[in-house]
């Protein structure tokens, strides 16, 4: 019996899961949208590290690591979707998006509030520019401007949404 070969990955069953075990399943169409996304911010970030200037050496410039970081993420997401078309049988694994069946699932909804709170967060932080000087300690001049303030009241708001604790709670944390 010792001799035997062990049955392989390939000869199961696919079973989709995701990495934690409270995670819910993850099937290929999700792992190729994933793919996909992480490409274009891969892509994106090459992009922009390439048109930072480079002052002196190749091996100096600022870019460099985010270049490198972006490579190896699109390396990754590459790798992803790549298994996602082998499980999903070399089709794509979009059969046709159903808004009102994806907007039905209470997380995906949450998902969606969670982006558009973000987005009104980098826009907020953006357009809220002021600076005070509160007071000084030991030396050190403590400030408070528009971005503590916008970051103050976005993370409470997140924490009252999706934690469910009182409004002091949150705004404490």
């Amino acid at each position: 019996m010792a001799d035997e070969p062990a049955a392989s990955a390939e000869d199961e069953d696919p079973a989709f899961v995701g990495e934690e075990e409270s995670d819910g399943l993850s099937t290929p169409g999700k792992d190729f949208a994933a793919a996909l996304a992480v490409g274009a911010l891969a892509i994106l970030a090459m992009v922009l590290a390439y048109r930072l200037p480079v002052p002196g050496d190749a091996y100096t410039a600022p870019g460099l690591l985010p270049f490198l970081t972006g490579l190896s993420l699109l390396v990754m997401a590459f790798a992803l979707g790549a298994m996602a078309l082998r499980r999903a049988g070399g089709r794509i694994p979009f059969g046709g998006f159903d808004p009102g069946r994806f907007l039905a699932d209470d997380e995906n909804r949450r998902t969606l509030l969670l982006l558009g709170i973000m987005f009104v967060y980098v826009v907020l932080v953006d357009i809220l520019e002021f600076e005070f000087d509160l007071f000084s300690l030991g030396g050190l001049m403590i400030r408070f401007s528009g971005f503590e303030l916008v970051t103050i009241l976005i993370l409470t708001l997140i924490l009252r949404i999706f934690w469910r604790a009182p409004l002091t709670r949150c705004l404490l944390v």
